[in-house]
């Protein structure tokens, strides 16, 4: 049985997406496939077993029929989070080992979910490093590419794991960047002995979210077009220029939601005409009937919120980085990334993997 840890060296890079995409592939292929998180940090209630939020969607999409109370075995809730802070918490670290020996027994491949770094969860005793070392796993790192800067980040991890580091995905890999891959990223870690495993560009789909996970996420209230909440946002621009700068800066961006004041009656308009996929109306204001009739003749959701539009611009920048792969759409695309974009004959190579063994 291989343990194969996805980590990496920042919060936010991908590790569910190419987790879910490596399970689909190593199934696909005839391995008998399982998924498991130490730790959770978005808990969740299933059938009364408090688990991940993320960890449930992984095991559904992969198909698993493991006991879904020992695919992760500690989940942070805020109770948890004041204890480990008063005092030293013992017993965690086998409580995860006894979860995934079980899990494990008749597994070809184990894929461990990491959370954060690999060096976050040193206050519950439970740094990444610590866990994978205990469960004696392989490790991927997951990258999110933001310019050439990350290779030190990639060759920490390197020294930090030894044996145990296979290789590197680079992922959201924007075209803007691609040529700092190919030219300087890529000949750099492969001189340092670091074998590139997947280069996966950025999927505006992916990083994307729903109307309606958007009104979810800021407590919303939409007033109109409620047929169109699956309509997926990729940018999120703020209304607050002159009126006739606005149409143009709208344009130049596609399937953006529009962060206006509600007493923006023009910058709304504009917003609407220039085919914006929703209106977020700030300062819990509300739209006469002429803006309410047009967003309904265009079939844009307009979404009524009570915060400021500065307040709701911060939210959203750190809300956005959170989205979670939920839709059908975005798991097919997220799989198809990763199986178009891996170096699997690599992968299974280092691993010591062959398909239908």
């Amino acid at each position: 049985m291989i343990a194969l840890y996805i980590g990496s060296t920042g919060g936010y890079t991908g590790k569910s997406l190419v987790s879910m995409g490596l399970g689909y592939k190593f199934r696909k292929d005839g391995l008998r496939v399982g998924y498991f998180k130490p730790v959770g940090i978005l808990p969740i209630k299933v059938e009364d077993i408090l688990t991940d939020n993320d960890a449930w969607r992984i095991y559904r999409a992969l198909e698993l029929n493991d006991p879904l109370s020992e695919i992760c075995p500690v989940v942070l809730t805020q109770e948890l989070a004041v204890r480990s802070y008063g005092k030293e918490l013992k017993g965690l670290l086998a409580k995860i080992v006894k979860s995934f020996d079980q899990l494990s027994k008749d597994k070809d491949v184990m894929l461990i979910g990491g959370y954060g770094s690999i060096y976050t969860g040193s206050y519950l005793g439970l740094q990444g490093l610590k866990v994978l070392k205990r469960l004696n796993a392989k490790v991927i790192i997951v990258v999110k590419y933001e310019g050439e800067y990350i290779v030190d980040y990639v060759l920490q991890a390197k020294k930090d794991l030894g044996d145990r580091f296979v290789g590197v995905i680079l992922n959201k890999v924007t075209q803007e960047h691609r040529e700092s891959v190919d030219e300087y990223a890529e000949p750099f870690l492969k001189r340092k002995g670091i074998d590139i495993l997947g280069i996966l560009p950025h999927d505006p789909l992916v990083g994307s979210v729903t109307v309606e996970e958007l009104n979810e996420m800021l407590g919303g209230k939409v007033l109109c077009c409620h047929d169109r909440l699956s309509n997926h946002v990729e940018n999120f621009l703020i209304g607050a220029m002159q009126v006739d700068k606005a149409m143009e800066y709208f344009k130049k961006t596609r399937n953006n939601a529009v962060i206006v004041g509600g007493d923006r009656s023009d910058i709304q308009l504009s917003a609407i005409e220039s085919g914006s996929v929703c209106l977020i109306l700030t300062g819990e204001l509300y739209p006469g009937e002429i803006i309410l009739s047009v967003a309904e003749q265009k079939d844009i959701p307009i979404i009524v919120v009570r915060e400021d539009t500065y307040s709701i611009a911060k939210k959203l920048e750190k809300l956005s980085i959170r989205i979670r792969l939920r839709d059908k759409a975005k798991v097919s695309r997220g799989m198809s990334l990763v199986a178009e974009n891996i170096n699997f004959p690599l992968l299974y190579k280092k691993l010591g993997l062959r398909a239908g063994q």
